[in-house]
C-alpha cells in the first residue's frame, strides 16, 4: 500500500482491525488476521515504535495485555483508507452492483473454509 502512505498493507489491516474492535491480545490478534504469534510481535513492535499503537493492561495480575491504536495511528489509517477503498474501486470496475455482493459472499465463504468457521 506504499503510494505515498508509510504504512505498508499488512500493518494498514492491522490498524483497521483495532480501528473496529480494540483493545485486542495478541493471540486475538493472530487468529482474527490468520497470522502466527511471532508475525503479530513483529507488527506490534515496528507499530509501538511508531507510536501507532501502545500496549493496555487487561487483566489484574498486569501479565496479560491488548493492544490499542492511538490517535496517530488513526489518522494514519484513515488516510490510508482512501487509498486503499480507490484501489478496490478499480479493481471492481465493470462489475455490477450483484456481481460484486456474490464476490463478496464468495471470498467470504472462502474465508470462513480457511478458518473452520464454516462447520454446518
Amino acid at each position: 500500500m506504499r503510494n505515498g502512505c508509510e504504512l505498508t498493507r499488512e500493518q494498514w489491516i492491522f490498524l483497521m482491525t483495532l480501528m473496529n474492535e480494540s483493545p485486542l491480545t495478541p493471540l486475538a490478534l493472530a487468529k482474527k488476521l490468520m497470522k502466527n504469534r511471532g508475525s503479530i510481535t513483529s507488527l506490534i513492535k515496528g507499530l509501538e515504535k511508531r507510536e501507532l499503537i501502545h500496549k493496555v493492561t487487561i487483566s489484574n495480575d498486569g501479565r496479560s495485555y491488548g493492544v490499542d491504536i492511538t490517535p496517530m495511528g488513526k489518522q494514519l489509517t484513515e488516510e490510508a483508507k482512501h487509498i486503499a477503498f480507490g484501489v478496490l474501486g478499480q479493481a471492481l470496475t465493470g462489475f455490477n452492483e450483484s456481481e460484486q455482493q456474490q464476490m463478496h459472499n464468495l471470498l467470504l465463504r472462502f474465508v470462513q473454509n480457511l478458518t473452520g468457521e464454516n462447520n454446518g
